[in-house]
């Protein structure tokens, strides 16, 4: 850590203390500490905690140990003003976009940047969490009853813990925007920082607008990557990003895909009418349940699967196969949107919406009645299940909500970077293009991508933010990340075979369970331990100058089943490098035939080892020949069958 730093924050603490001493606990007292870095960290990086009243306005209020990171620049003293980073959801941890602007010698060579732990995340001293409100909302993938009827034991679980929460010392009111963009005016001062940049990330753009309208001196620039506006419907944006991000893959996929999200009205309407049943693990409590899943639950997950870059370039083809009937295609996608939907803490998310968000969003989308109908009430439409749970439970806690001042835009005057994704299924486009009104000199950069990775990982936006960054302000080509159809191709329905069985082979390899990977381990080792012995008696024989005409006949068979394995491995991987979330959909058109091809050529060079006589051939060649048929069956099923 460079001297620079280090006196920042030495003076910091210094003023926090005399603060503190001073005032003798008031409400608003803020101060650091350095405290020891968990692994993984660069090795430059300096970690602290920030100590902050929980209720600012509240002198009984207890106070919050808020953790923090510091990645000095890489050459110090450092030149260019620090970059303070939040993570961009409710009760996120990660440190993820601060670790790439680091490593990006053209931003973390001369800047600082932080990234501060959110409060009531899991990393802060009295973290608010609701494991059972998370686990009763996956619960609610199990039944088919009306999304606003599901939540019932949402809510329950969310006033047990707001309750108990509260009997802790905690104040849940101090849990709005108000107060994150406060906890980031404490660090600033409390490290000695005169002014930094804020960089924003999906939600907590919203926090780093804010706070540029509060803390005007101490800020000179700003970055927004996902941009939500203050004043922004965040739930009826949503329904208008689903809808946008479908038709701009719909564009790019030259006609392969003309109509994703008529594609997804009629996948909903197949759930609907006859919901699917199969088996779901709840992460939160690691029990399998049985799901049945409607129209809202597949309209909750497709919008999830777009949303992970790991899992949206399958997207597409998977509606193509829901809008045919072809439920089952959906399985593999269920545990990917689930680890999406609670990457975050979603009972923080509903403690934030209902006090920010809630009271100020539309209602559940409706169509009027079919003419001729009897009744003329609206008819709800396929939902995204958990704003229809803050719906019902923020009704059901009744926290008031937050003041209407945190949600008024007004006029911001440092230079601003806008990044908007073409494919983010969460925040409209049109949202962003009227918030960006109130920045006085901001420029808007459109991503396309699949998935919504954010700039920081995004090649082209990143170039575009180190160049912006060296001078705020200056003109960037903000058309420049618009045109990555080759970059991000969408994934063509000609070079699938449609098995979800697959995905299942590639989670096993992930999470290394080999109780799953039965068959074609043993067919490995089995395959590989007799190539090798093989080798060994053909070079033997031929060293004794005896005929190997035989035994070199009797190695087509590890010699094809070692193939066989290469041939799975380099058509599967190939497949994944080009579309991440390939196996999610099914494997190449190539893989099921070469598959089958090379271990049937195997099967039948089993018969030179019949042929070789003697007890050990005849043994080798009848367990060959079932681990052979044992593989073919596993491989049928597994990868030829569709599915």
């Amino acid at each position: 850590m460079g001297r620079r730093t280090i006196a920042q924050i030495t003076w910091g603490v210094v003023i926090a203390a005399l603060l503190m001493a001073g005032q003798s606990a008031a409400a608003n007292a803020a101060g650091v500490a350095e405290r020891e870095c968990e692994p993984g960290l660069p090795d430059r990086a300096v970690c602290g905690t920030l100590t902050v009243s929980e209720g600012r306005s509240n002198p009984e209020s207890r106070f919050l140990d808020l953790p923090y990171v510091v990645i000095p620049a890489e050459t110090q003293p450092a030149t260019g003003t620090p970059i303070v980073t939040l993570a961009g959801g409710p009760g996120e941890t990660t440190t993820s976009t601060a670790e790439a602007l680091a490593a990006d010698p053209r931003i973390g060579g001369s800047r600082d940047i932080v990234v501060l732990a959110q409060r009531g995340s899991s990393e802060s001293s009295a973290p608010f969490s609701c494991p059972a409100a998370t686990s009763a909302y996956i619960d609610t993938f199990t039944t088919d009853d009306p999304p606003s009827s599901e939540m019932a034991e949402v809510g329950l679980a969310m006033q047990a813990c707001l309750t108990a929460f509260a009997e802790a010392g905690g104040d849940t009111s101090a849990y709005t925007r108000g107060d994150y963009s406060a906890d980031l005016v404490d660090l600033r001062a409390s490290l000695g920082y005169p002014t930094w940049t804020l960089y924003g990330d999906s939600w907590s753009t919203k926090i780093m607008q804010l706070t540029a309208q509060r803390d005007n001196a101490g800020v000179d620039a700003i970055v927004l990557d996902g941009f939500s506006p203050l004043d922004r419907d965040v739930k009826g944006d949503a329904y208008f990003a689903l809808a946008d991000t479908l038709n701009a893959i719909s564009a790019r996929s030259n006609g392969e895909y003309p109509d994703l999200n008529g594609d997804l009205t009629a996948a909903a309407e197949v759930f609907s009418d006859d919901p699917a049943h199969g088996l779901l693990v709840n992460p939160i409590t690691g029990k399998q349940r049985y799901y049945s899943l409607t129209g809202s639950d597949v309209v909750t997950i497709v919008q999830q699967a777009l949303y992970d870059p790991a899992t949206a370039s399958a997207v597409p083809y998977l509606l193509s196969r829901l809008a045919d009937g072809e439920k089952d295609a959906i399985n593999p996608f269920i545990p990917a949107a689930l680890d999406q939907l609670t990457s975050g803490d979603l009972s923080l998310f509903w403690l934030n919406a209902c006090r920010d968000e809630q009271p100020y969003w539309s209602a559940d989308p409706t169509v009027a009645p079919e003419e001729g109908s009897e009744s003329t009430d609206p008819v709800p439409l396929p939902v995204l299940s958990y704003f229809t749970a803050a719906d019902q439970l923020c009704g059901a806690i009744g926290l008031p909500p937050s003041s209407g001042e945190l949600r008024a835009p007004t006029p911001v005057s440092q230079p601003t970077l806008i990044f908007r994704s073409d494919s983010d299924p969460l925040y409209a486009g049109p949202g962003a293009e009227a918030g960006r009104a109130v920045f006085a000199n901001n420029q808007m950069v459109v991503v396309q991508a699949n998935g919504r990775a954010g700039a920081a990982s995004d090649a082209c936006a990143l170039d575009v933010l180190a160049g912006w960054l060296a001078s705020p302000g200056s003109p960037v080509s903000t058309d420049s990340c618009a045109d990555a159809a080759e970059a991000f191709p969408v994934l063509p329905a000609d070079a699938v075979h449609p098995t979800s069985r697959f995905s299942s082979v590639v989670t096993a390899v992930e999470q290394r369970n080999w109780f799953e990977l039965t068959i074609p381990l043993i067919f490995a080792a089995f395959a590989a331990l007799w190539f090798v012995g093989w080798v060994i008696g053909v070079l033997v024989q031929a060293i004794r100058r005896e005929p190997f005409g035989l035994m070199l006949a009797s190695g087509i068979a590890p010699v094809t089943g070692l193939a066989f394995l290469g041939t799975l491995w380099l058509t599967v991987t190939a497949g994944q490098a080009a579309f991440p979330g390939f196996t999610l959909v099914g494997v190449p058109t190539l893989t099921p035939w070469l598959g089958l091809a090379l271990l049937g050529v195997g099967f039948f060079g089993l018969i030179p080892v019949w042929r070789l006589g003697g007890r050990g051939s005849a043994a080798l060649a009848a367990s060959a020949t079932l681990v052979w048929l044992a593989t073919i069956v596993w491989f049928v099923w597994i990868v030829v069958l569709p599915s």
